[in-house]
Formats: C-alpha cells, structure tokens, sequence
C-alpha cells in the first residue's frame, strides 16, 4: 500500500470510532470552580482559563471525533465467524467487514485513494485488536464512567460539530448505528483516556534542563526553523504469534544478517523492498520525517545519536520482531507552532455566561443567551448585558475578559472564539461551566514574552513525551494481551 494511502486510512480510522474530542477531556478534567492564573498577568476572574503548562499537563493529541455520515451502503449480512480472539473476548468477521466498510465509504466519499481490500482488513484488524485490548485493560482497572459524564461529552461533541444533541443522535442513527450502541462505545473510549491519564500521562513530567535544550535548539535554527526531524527507515523481521524460541533465534539470526548487509554498503532500501515485513516496505522502509518525540522510543533511542546515513550499530528488538534501523537524513522542520515562531495571535474577547446546573436546565440557558443575542445585534449593548446577566467573575467588567493567548481558554470557548470575526457574536457555546455568548472585539500579533516561550517548550516536550510514553504503553499492553488470530489478516 502507498505510503499516502496509509496517511489517509490512518485519519478515517481515528475519526469516529475514537469518540473523543479534547473538549471532552477538558469538560471531565477541568475543576468547575476553578479560579485561574495565566502565567506573568494578575489572576483571571474567569473560571474558563485553563491552567498553562508550567501548572498541569500539555493538551493530549487524541485525535478529535468526527460525527458519523449517513451512508446508503448495504450492510454485511454475513453469519458471524471468529477472526480473532483477544484474552476472553472475540472479534466477529462482521465487525471486521463492517468497520471496513465504513473506511472504504470514508475514503470513497472524501475523493481519496482506496487501499486494496487485502490490505484494508489487514489494517482493520489490527486496529480492532488494540481497541479492544486498551477497552478490556480499562474495564478490568475498575475504570466507571457514569451517565451523566457521557451526557458531558456528547454534549462537546455536538458542540464541536456545531450542531445540538438531538441532531448529533440524528446523524448517528442516520448512519447506521443506535444511539446506545454510541453511548456505549463512548464509554469505552472515555474509559480508556482515564487509564491512559492514570497510566502514562500522570507519569510523565518535563524538567526545566529539557525546556532549556529545546529553546536552545530552537535558537540555533534561527526564528524560521522548527524542531529536528529524522527520517528513519527499518527492515522489520516479524516473529510470528507464540513462537518457540527456536523459531525467536532463527528469525534474530536472519534480522542480524542483515544487519551485517546493511553496514556492509549494501542498499538499506532495496534489503528492506526485498525482506522487510514492515507497510513501509514498499517504500525502502522508510517512515518519513518526524520529530523524536515521535518515533518510538525503541526507536528514537537508536537513531538519536546517528549521523544521517547510519546504521544502527545493534538489531533492535520489540514485541512485532527484530528491526535493523537505519537514520536516512535529518532536518530543521519549517516552524508550525507558536512554540518555533517569535510572534502569537492574540484575541481581544468577552462573553456572558448562565451557568448550569439543577435549577437552571442548559436547554433553558440556551433559549435564555439566544434571547440576549437577538437583543444584542438588533443594536443592545453587549457589555450592559453582561453586567446584568453574566454569572462569570467578569461581569463587572462587561464581559471582558482582555487579550488572551493561545492555549488560555478551555478548548470548546477557544475553537469557537477561534471561528468567529472581530465583533462577531457566537451561538450560545457550552463548556463545562455552562452555556456561553461570545463576542470577539479585535485581534493583534505580539512578541512572545520569555515566560510564554517556556510554556509553549513545556507543552511542546511535554506532549512528545506523551506521544513516546504512550506508544510504549500500548506495545507492552499489546505484548501482554492473550491474541489469537483465525484467519490470514491480509484476507
């Protein structure tokens, strides 16, 4: 399969069937009460500051959910077979032809290239694995996820996909799925972000000596350049499920071999087209460039100290097999993040705020702000209703919450802040502080103080981390979960 197709597939697998959206994680993470302080200002009389990354964790990357689209594509009829076993539980040929269905008619319907069907329930297959290993760890932590939390994040989902529950359960039933079926699936995600938050993200921590390194690269590639990428290529060697260890030391003998090979001169690219069981096979093994953050850590351990070109000097053991890796080239990446540019947009906003709660329904919040609104832009005054009305520490001040940057707000009031244009008035917005009107008054580019600079380097190397801690969690997850395959996974 083509490099860009794996992209592609990669997205739409994550899109829905993750079921969680950062706004999620901040409205079951985030203290109601809070009383925040943006770092080097007074503190914010808003409880919608979140704290920044000198005080808690950097946002996670979980990839946000997507709503399911109504598809007229038949579904399967076929009986149900076991394709898979993982510890007590089964994986169905339905689930699998499903689920791969829904890709194809993803991919189908964004213009994107198709994966050959062999290839696709390959990948579905191994995907459904993992899913249901993280979901079965989470369960058997005693990980409970209430009714009400899951009312929280279908709530953010609706918000982030600008639509309102009841037509968010709409476009689910529309696509094929019921709503309980959803909740329950919801569940489980959320389930899993809760052992993940316990198990890697509550673990790992970024020491002022990293933060020093990161800006000190950054320095050095000067204002237009970004963080470091490598390009690593491997030739993976896979050692079959249950092996013997004499069928562990044949397959090492022969990931040494060509080890020997490779630092012999002979061509990593075409060793790896002719014997790697790795996708990027077909592309001389090559993954393309990523951040070292990015890699994983088997990885990144071996190539970090290479010279592009280098081949790691020893094979490289994980739970798929033996890896021969080798570093193709290294670069400055183009800066991409406020973390690598000398300059943020910052945006000058207030809002009105009815909280929620038992005497004050959001649907009633809703009907309440959308009233205001019609007021306010049939020529009322914002700021006076914001004194009268808003139930946020910045009424006295009309709402105003100041110049805010990047990262300062909860992510549901920050995306639609994001959406909206100077004097622009939102739709009521809910967060987990209840149900927002947002007005955005300007907008202006300024040089990033020092001490934003450290936190934008906190978040940065601490969400690298992230992604390398949680890599790692799920190989050992995954090499310790029970998994029986009944069919040949590229059928």
């Amino acid at each position: 399969m083509k490099r860009q197709e794996f992209a592609v597939f990669s997205f739409l697998l994550t899109s829905w069937h993750r079921l969680l959206l950062p706004a999620v994680l901040a409205a079951m993470t985030v203290p109601a009460a809070a009383q925040l302080k943006a770092p080097g200002t007074a503190p914010r009389s808003s409880g919608i500051f979140v704290p920044q990354a000198s005080d808690v964790a950097a946002p996670s990357s979980q990839p946000k959910l997507g709503v399911p689209q109504a598809s007229g594509q038949k579904r399967s009829q076929l009986v149900d077979e076991v394709v898979a076993v993982v510890n007590n539980s089964v994986i169905t040929r339905r689930e699998l032809v499903d689920r791969a269905d829904e890709i194809e008619g993803q991919l189908r319907a964004a213009g994107r290239p198709v994966p050959a069907r062999a290839d696709l329930l390959g990948e579905v297959l191994e995907r459904l694995v993992m899913e249901r290993v993280q979901t079965q760890a989470a369960q058997e932590a005693g990980i409970r996820v209430t009714d009400q939390e899951i009312d929280r994040a279908i709530e953010s989902v609706a918000q982030q996909n600008r639509l309102n529950a009841a037509e968010l359960r709409r476009r689910v039933e529309a696509s094929g799925m019921t709503w309980t079926k959803y909740r329950e699936e919801l569940r489980k995600q959320v389930q899993v972000i809760r052992l993940r938050e316990r198990e890697v993200d509550s673990k790992v921590q970024v020491y002022d000596g990293e933060i020093d390194n990161y800006l000190a690269a950054r320095g050095g590639q000067g204002a237009a350049s970004g963080p470091v990428q490598y390009n690593v290529a491997q030739i993976l060697v896979r050692v079959p499920e249950n092996a013997s260890d004499a069928q562990k030391q044949a397959q090492r003998a022969k990931a040494e071999g060509l080890l020997k090979q490779a630092q012999g001169g002979a061509d990593f690219a075409q060793l790896a087209q002719a014997n790697s069981e790795g996708p990027e096979a077909a592309q001389g093994g090559a993954m393309g460039f990523r951040e070292i953050g990015r890699l994983p850590a088997l990885f990144a351990n071996a190539v970090v100290d290479l010279q592009a070109g280098g081949v790691a000097p020893q094979v490289v053991e994980s739970a798929a097999g033996f890896h021969v890796v080798k570093l193709v080239a290294k670069r400055a990446a183009p800066a991409s993040s406020p973390a690598a540019a000398s300059k943020i947009t910052q945006t000058q906003v207030r809002h009105i705020l009815i909280r929620t709660g038992p005497n004050m329904p959001e649907a009633e919040a809703r009907r309440q702000l959308s009233t205001l609104r019609d007021r306010i832009t049939h020529g009322g005054d914002f700021a006076d209703a914001a004194k009268r009305f808003s139930q946020d520490g910045s009424a006295q001040n009309g709402g105003d919450l100041g110049w805010v940057s990047p990262g300062e707000l909860v992510p549901e009031f920050e995306q639609a802040m994001g959406r909206l244009r100077p004097n622009e008035i939102s739709e009521p917005v809910v967060t987990q502080f209840g149900v927002h009107l947002i007005q955005v008054l300007n907008r202006r580019e300024t040089e990033m103080s020092p001490e934003k600079q450290r936190d934008f380097a906190r978040a940065e190397v601490r969400e690298q981390k992230l992604r390398a801690a949680y890599d790692d969690w799920v190989r050992q997850l995954r090499s310790q979960a029970y998994v029986e395959y009944r069919v040949n996974r590229q059928r």
